[in-house]
């Protein structure tokens, strides 16, 4: 597990995927936002994604758990 800058190798590798999964749910929301604010997307489509968020990270977090299993 190489050292760069103080943070683990490994552990920085899944500190920069789970950000970009971040970025990009903001943009997905902000996205959303605007479309349903210019009624060009149903509200409940906007209304919805949060939880479909919430459901992504929690399969993410389960796969990062799951793919890493035998490396401790």
């Amino acid at each position: 597990m190489p050292m760069m800058g103080g943070i683990p190798g490994d552990l920085r590798d899944t500190l920069n995927k789970c950000l970009f999964l971040v970025g990009a749910f903001i943009i997905i929301y902000a996205i959303l936002w605007i479309l349903a604010e210019l009624h060009l997307i149903p509200a409940i489509i906007f209304m919805i994604f949060p939880q479909l968020v919430l459901l992504a990270i929690g399969i993410f977090i389960v796969y990062m758990a799951y793919s890493r299993r035998n490396l401790y």
